[in-house]
């Protein structure tokens, strides 16, 4: 990596920090270029504008989780192991880049074309490489295949609104918790009994399955 290299990534980092702390909207480029300790001209050296930076921010996230995982999928063959790999890749991460995963959760909608349609692939391209880990399991109707990814991300976007180190463990620990959780709940031997005159879960009509 190149000494331009090296200080683009300090910016990046910088601007993650900023845009956690003030959101997109209210941060400036004389912020960022003051929480890297540059000049706002020579921030310009790294970007075009703050949206150039939004942008640089959420593709090297984005494209660094995508490396992970792949990396990390490639010789686990089990379905639960692939999907602890999910979690752990995710977790471990972001708990290293707290500002990032704040960014990505609240400021990625200000994002504006073409770096928003360029950024939303990349999205895709994760979200399917997860969709496709929980597709490995026996019996993944499409409908609860779409709801169990939305679901899955729903839990592990949101972690630097609760997470503590001293309480939670290390990203591992927390990895392996969420996994469990996902696949056996809190009551793995709980069966659903309907009211009276309800309808079973598993047809509108009422009837079971088999």
């Amino acid at each position: 990596m190149t000494g331009y290299d090296q200080r683009r990534e300090q910016v990046l980092d910088g601007s993650a920090q900023v845009f956690a702390r003030k959101g997109y909207d209210r941060a400036s480029i004389r912020d960022i270029a003051k929480a890297v300790e540059m000049s706002p001209g020579g921030l310009y050296h790294y970007c075009s504008n703050k949206q150039d930076l939004l942008y640089q921010l959420c593709e090297r996230s984005f494209r660094t989780l995508i490396d992970h995982l792949s990396s990390g999928l490639q010789h686990v063959e089990d379905p639960r192991e692939r999907l602890y790999t999910v979690f752990a890749t995710h977790l471990t991460y972001f708990f290293g880049h707290p500002d990032e995963l704040i960014t990505l959760t609240e400021n990625l909608s200000s994002l504006t074309p073409p770096g928003v349609d360029r950024v939303r692939e990349l999205q895709r391209r994760y979200y399917s490489m997860v969709s496709k880990v929980l597709e490995s399991f026996p019996s993944a109707p499409a409908r609860s295949l779409r709801i169990a990814t939305m679901t899955l991300f729903g839990s592990i976007n949101w972690v630097h609104t609760w997470y503590r180190h001293e309480i939670d463990g290390p990203a591992e620990t927390v990895a392996r918790i969420m996994t469990d959780l996902f696949l056996n709940g809190m009551a793995p031997a709980y069966q659903y009994a309907p009211a009276a005159g309800g309808n079973h879960p598993d047809h509108p009509d009422g009837t079971k399955e088999g």
